[in-house]
């Protein structure tokens, strides 16, 4: 009799709730595309980039678009200045790509100011060339436990990188791993950037991204970068790998030294690299 009562309650309960279902459509404000700008400025004799593209909005797919009509300066704490050209040799892949007229190379301890002007808005940046260490050498290692796995398809071998840090400054650095001149990442989210606390006296051994195979080359690019920069990093990383959770922290854009609210980050950092084939 009371599996019977309580059996009738909890239709009658069913009931009342699909009787007072609603549709709720949620309404999702459309932002206007933002400017993304991204560039970098090195130690390196070379024609350096500015990225200009715009944001996408929320419905729609695909990449970022190309800004090919901003007119681009980048001048130095002593003033020399360093106009861009758009896609100056009309690369397939060029739309957006700034690159400097002329070549020229970052000093260390100096400071840059990008200024981007695209129609009636401008948006400037300033960063500062950091000192960074020099790498000491990249070894090869045979990782015994890759044979276990018949896919690694002779992928068996990683890369050790040594070096040392010096410990009477703070310093910031970001890294970059390459295979056969590709950028290679363990999961394509990673980004590779630390502070001196966390690598100690010494980068002893430390492995770089994945495996290599016989006869494969591996390059390591080590950036110095300011504080601003490795903020702006450890924003960006912890918005690539949120599992957006309850426990994740609300989604938001990573902090830049962009004004007039652009999206990116502008880079001038002193960069070392080397080199070592799989033998």
């Amino acid at each position: 009799m009371n599996k019977n009562i309580l059996y009738l309650l909890v239709l009658l309960a069913v009931a009342v709730l699909a009787g007072c279902e609603e549709t709720v459509k949620l309404e999702s404000e459309q932002v206007e595309p933002k400017v993304v700008i991204e560039g970098l400025v090195t130690n390196e004799n070379i024609q350096h980039y500015v990225k200009v593209s715009r944001s996408a909005e929320f419905y729609s797919s695909g990449d970022f678009t190309g800004v090919t009509d901003a007119v681009i300066t980048v001048e130095d704490d002593q003033g020399n200045v360093y106009n861009y050209v758009h896609n100056p040799s009309s690369a397939e892949n060029g739309e957006g790509y700034y690159l400097s007229e002329d070549a020229f190379a970052g000093q260390i301890g100096s400071t840059y100011t990008l200024t981007v002007t695209l129609g009636s808005e401008v948006y400037t940046a300033t960063d500062i060339i950091k000192p960074v260490t020099a790498i000491d050498s990249l070894e090869v290692s045979l990782n015994e436990e890759e044979f276990d796995d018949p896919e690694d398809e002779g992928y068996f071998y990683e890369i050790l990188f040594y070096a040392k840090e010096p410990q009477d400054t703070e310093d910031y650095y970001l890294f970059k791993f390459y295979r056969n001149d590709s950028l290679f990442l363990d999961t394509e989210t990673d980004i590779y950037y630390a502070n001196d606390d966390l690598l100690g006296e010494s980068i002893d051994g430390i492995p770089t991204a994945g495996f290599y195979k016989l006869g494969d080359k591996a390059r390591v690019e080590m950036y110095s970068i300011s504080r601003q920069g490795y903020i702006y990093y450890n924003d960006l990383y912890t918005l690539l790998n949120s599992d957006g959770g309850m426990f994740s922290p609300p989604p938001a854009n990573p902090r830049s030294n962009l004004s007039n609210n652009a999206l990116g980050y502008f880079q001038a950092s002193a960069v070392v690299s080397d080199s070592i084939v799989v033998e």
